[in-house]
This record gives structure tokens, sequence and C-alpha cells, in this order.
């Protein structure tokens, strides 16, 4: 594995020793706080263009990809989705 210096902060280096556990290297936090961001970054840019640009058309009055729901089928939408979060 080739080796490269990088420049940070002491208070940056300060945040990544307190998130080392004993035997963790910085390449180590780094690399779990990378794949952690990856995994539980909320949308990725071209999902977020998407969201973005129905948003705008819903805006505009353009309904073509908009749906009608029940409170009811909402609230069920929204349970399942809370005991999907807590597994």
């Amino acid at each position: 594995m080739m080796t490269k210096t990088i420049k940070i902060s002491q208070e940056t280096h300060d945040l990544l020793s307190e998130l080392a556990s004993k035997n963790d290297t910085f390449n180590d936090v780094i690399t779990f706080l990378i794949d952690y961001y990856r995994e539980n970054e909320e949308f990725l840019d071209k999902q977020a263009e998407a969201y973005n640009e129905d948003i705008e058309n819903f805006e505009k009055g353009n309904l073509d990809n908009v749906s009608e729901i029940t409170l009811s089928d909402l609230e069920k939408r929204i349970s399942k989705l809370e005991n999907e979060l807590k597994k």
C-alpha cells in the first residue's frame, strides 16, 4: 500500500483521535467515516437533481407525476417506514 501525507489542522487531528479506538489508525477512522457517509448519504446528486426538478414542476402547476393519497394511507406508510427504521 502506498502511503500519502495529508495536512490537517490540530482540531481535526484531535477529533479523529476522539473517534479512534485504541487500535485504530487514522486511516481506519477516515475509511469508516467515508463508508458511513456513503451508506447514510440521503440522496445521490442525480437523485437530488431529479427531486428538485419534480418540486419545480409541482410549483409551476405541472401535476403529471403527482398522485393523491388519503390521510389514512399516508399514516400507514409513515408507520411502516418508522417500523423499518427501528430494525
